[in-house]
């Protein structure tokens, strides 16, 4: 699953970058999780970020776990479920990000943190579908797809990633099969990645620590021989 990402530059330099309207509610996000309200781009809002919650609100419960099915979408569920690919007509987004987390197995209990961006850490987006809700503000979800050779190695699936034309492309388009055909195009063969520290289990935490190269470590501090 995917559940932490990055989107590391200052407000005005993210203005400059996306060219849309950024308010003053954004800052800085090196640990971005479900449940926080985060940046996002709407196909009905396109020129400015919107802020909505990471996860589909109408599925969550008290409990304390929460589920992938809530914040990952495998665009298997859109192709063959009709609530996705009516969301996929009307309601559609882009999640800016600079970078994302991945948890490696590398053995039965054991889990080493990567993260994945691009050599020159440009902004790049993931294509996200999005919800109103009757008694809070909006939330999305995060739409992934089968590794490719690159990321396969770390994770089965991997974001749904659009570099910037594909970007608009994806806000502006009306034929669902153009869509299917975009997302399954390929934007990440020239992703670097390293291992981090595994504090980015904490939710709270937010520093440009996170996304710092630290020695292979599992999920509970533990050094690793495996990489």
């Amino acid at each position: 699953m995917y559940d932490r990402y990055t989107l590391t530059l200052k407000n005005d330099e993210l203005a400059l970058t996306l060219g849309v309207e950024v308010s003053d509610q954004y800052g800085p996000i090196y640990n971005a999780a479900p449940t926080k309200k985060l940046p996002v781009i709407t196909s009905t809002q396109n020129q400015k970020v919107s802020f909505f919650y990471w996860g589909l609100m109408s599925g969550w419960s008290n409990n304390k776990a929460l589920s992938p099915k809530l914040f990952n979408l495998p665009i298997q569920s859109i192709q063959t479920k009709a609530t996705y690919r009516r969301s996929l007509g009307t309601h559609r987004c882009i999640i800016p990000m600079d970078g994302f987390y991945v948890w490696k197995q590398v053995a039965k209990k054991k889990q080493v943190p990567y993260y994945f961006y691009y050599a020159d850490r440009r902004v790049f987006s993931v294509a996200g579908l999005w919800e109103e809700n009757e008694d809070a503000d909006a939330s999305f979800i995060m739409i992934t797809k089968p590794s490719n050779t690159l990321v396969s190695e770390y994770y089965d699936d991997m974001p749904a990633i659009l570099d910037a034309s594909k970007s608009r492309k994806w806000l502006e388009m009306d034929d669902l099969k153009d869509m299917e055909e975009l997302l399954s195009e390929d934007q990440s063969e020239e992703l670097n990645s390293h291992t981090v520290s595994p504090k980015i289990r904490d939710i709270e935490s937010n520093d440009v620590s996170l996304i710092e190269q630290a020695p292979a470590s599992d999920q509970h501090g533990n050094y690793t021989l495996f990489t």
